[in-house]
């Protein structure tokens, strides 16, 4: 596994922070440069690209591990639904779309084990990213 963030970058444990609409944070927020590049934290296959209000740029990644991971607020999209990728092969650029319109660059990460309901990405992410 790899980090899917580009130097430089920051993050810290925001797992259940209030959002709006009376909605908790289900991610971890990488923020770094705008435009900066976006990696498969792990092999696998992209399963979905596509666009949502509070999304903005999304990509699911299904790794061979079994779980899902989901990237958002992106910037654009390297990879295709469909295409096989290798852990740390870029599949986008950081950015600011969706809800995050306006602020600091970031990608929303989440990770669904096994496929399932988000679980705190941010053990994970202090492992692979340091």
């Amino acid at each position: 596994m790899v980090c899917p963030q580009d130097q430089p970058r920051s993050f810290s444990d925001t797992w259940g922070a209030p959002r709006s609409g009376g909605r908790s944070h289900k991610g971890t927020d990488i923020f770094g440069t705008r435009g900066g590049n976006v990696f498969a934290i792990t092999g696998g296959v992209v399963q979905t690209t596509k666009t949502g209000a509070t999304s903005g740029l999304f990509l699911s990644l299904a790794g061979d591990d079994g779980s899902a991971y989901w990237y958002m607020h992106l910037q654009d999209f390297v990879a295709s639904p469909g295409q096989r990728v290798s852990a740390g092969e870029l599949i986008a650029h950081n950015g600011d779309t969706g809800n995050a319109r306006g602020t600091s660059p970031h990608i929303h990460f989440e990770y669904h084990p096994g496929g399932g309901g988000a679980v705190n990405p941010y053990p994970l992410l202090r492992q692979v990213c340091g």
